[in-house]
């Protein structure tokens, strides 16, 4: 296409289209022109029409040309999605009408839909994140698929192989589409065709790295793989001599530093106090909408045991084990520790990883102090399990801090809450907790919530007294993950990354 051409095209686009948005010309919800390209679904799907038979025209008729294809809005209202399993009254585009449009899209001339649900009013579904099911869109495809006679790709968290055979070999759909999980190992296609299932390296559908940067940086990378479209400037850096490295602590941080430090030809050896790999992707992980968290633990175990790097569990290290071990560098990755305080009834007080990793029982009401990220989550998992929750916050919204990246993700959780019976007490504060009963200082009086147990969710603290019993007395050392600052998975495993790489 020439530069006139091109320009061209960019009039009619501006000139056909609402705000640029396709959604705006097919959903009648935000399509009021009087125009040809609205009122009816024809004219509504004018522009998707004349797309396709500008290319076919330029490239050939025999160019194949796909479309993103959303069956149904899953629209409640303006700027208001409805969630699994809500019942409402969709107020954008409805199965039946979605599927008169696939018909027409195909009559067209599309040669392939790639369908899924959902709009940007309902973010949630285009771009699902862990509190949507995997394959979630694998009935709306089948109903596309009975339909039309051209093949009908499905994507939305399809990373199962199984999930996606089985959809195949049921007519679910042709094709199966995978996005997010080709960001977090670009050779999943690979490792599958080969038999090396367990080498995959699991999306986490945190929307952390990708979706999340994108909105907020217009950058697109991946929280579980920080080679991710930053290829050329973190390539794995060539050793000269190889070194005997000691790694403290076996969370995502230490786990992909001994991971890249291997790859790269050193020689790591990785110590965990715990029985376990994983730190805590472990009591993140518990709830069954965080099961990839686990499973990434588990490929970290896959890959050291592969690159033959010694894990000693059980073991916690003091300074004389580093100084006597002749090591060449020492990694300190001993993690965060969450943040306590007494409230009154310490016997009934948890910490939110107590409960998650089921050392606690909190009983049948419950109040979670703390609604952040990992409060929040605690909480709908308890309400999932049947458990009456409060959540008591002390700034005026839940998520306000310490919220997901991404606003799918955020928004979404934040329906979640009210929607599972969660109350949420905001611009509060806990006070004291005895004989079953907290007192919460709120901003018009104090109230008091009857509860078996209160849950503190109140954040992280850093966990490096080791490092710093270290420093002036190992010449090579450094400082991983939330032992240096507390953040997420994301930042822990670039940081490793990064770390590793130089060494």
């Amino acid at each position: 296409m020439d530069t006139k051409d091109l320009r061209s095209f960019m009039r009619v686009y501006e000139e056909k289209s609402v705000n640029k948005a396709a959604k705006q010309l097919f959903i009648t919800l935000f399509n009021l022109r009087t125009d040809e390209y609205g009122g009816s679904l024809e004219n509504r799907l004018r522009f998707a029409r004349e797309v396709v038979e500008e290319v076919k025209a330029r490239c050939g008729k025999d160019f194949p040309v796909a479309l993103r294809f959303s069956v149904k809005s899953m629209i409640k209202d303006w700027r208001e999605g409805a969630l699994p399993g809500e019942e409402f009254e969709e107020k954008g585009r409805d199965v039946e009408e979605g599927l008169e449009a696939a018909k027409l899209l195909v009559a067209y001339g599309y040669d392939a839909l790639d369908t899924d649900v959902g709009t940007y009013d309902a973010w949630w579904w285009n771009h699902p994140p862990m509190y949507q099911e995997k394959g979630l869109f694998r009935t709306y495809c089948k109903m596309v698929k009975e339909v039309v006679d051209v093949p009908v790709l499905c994507a939305g968290r399809m990373d199962d192989p199984d999930m996606a055979l089985a959809s195949l070999e049921n007519s679910d759909c042709d094709i199966v589409s995978l996005g997010r999980p080709l960001l977090a190992d670009p050779d999943y296609v690979n490792k599958l065709r080969g038999g090396r299932q367990e080498e995959i390296r699991p999306c986490i559908s945190c929307h952390e790295g990708c979706m999340g940067r994108i909105q907020e940086y217009s950058m697109i990378n991946c929280a579980v793989n920080p080679q991710a479209a930053r290829e050329r400037v973190t390539a794995y850096e060539p050793i000269l001599k190889d070194k005997k490295v000691m790694i403290v602590g076996g969370g995502v941080a230490g786990c992909e530093a001994a991971r890249v430090l291997a790859v790269r030809g050193h020689k790591p050896e990785l110590y965990e106090k715990g029985s376990r790999l994983g730190g805590n992707l472990l009591p993140g992980g518990a709830p069954e909408f965080k099961e990839d968290d686990i499973a990434l633990a588990r490929w970290y175990e896959v890959q050291l045991q592969k690159l033959n790097v010694p894990v000693r569990l059980k073991k916690e290290v003091t300074a004389e084990d580093v100084l006597n071990g002749g090591y060449d560098a020492v990694i300190v990755a001993t993690g965060s520790t969450p943040k306590v305080f007494s409230l009154g009834d310490d016997a009934h007080t948890f910490t939110a990883a107590e409960v998650l990793m089921k050392e606690k029982d909190c009983g049948e009401h419950t109040v979670v102090i703390g609604g952040g990220l990992v409060g929040c989550e605690t909480a709908l998992w308890l309400a999932q399990h049947g458990k009456k929750v409060t959540v008591v916050e002390a700034l005026d919204k839940i998520l306000a801090v310490n919220g997901p990246l991404c606003h799918a993700n955020k928004y979404m959780l934040e329906r979640l809450i009210p929607y599972n019976g969660i109350e949420v007490v905001t611009g509060a504060k806990a006070k004291e907790y005895h004989d079953g009963i907290l007192s919460v200082e709120c901003a018009d009086g104090e109230r008091t919530i009857v509860c078996d147990s209160v849950i503190l969710s109140v954040g992280y603290k850093e966990e490096n007294a080791l490092y710093h019993e270290l420093e002036f007395k190992v010449p090579e050392i450094y400082l991983l993950g939330d032992a240096k600052k507390v953040s997420n998975i994301m930042y822990a495993i670039w940081d490793a990354f990064e770390v590793a790489n130089h060494i």
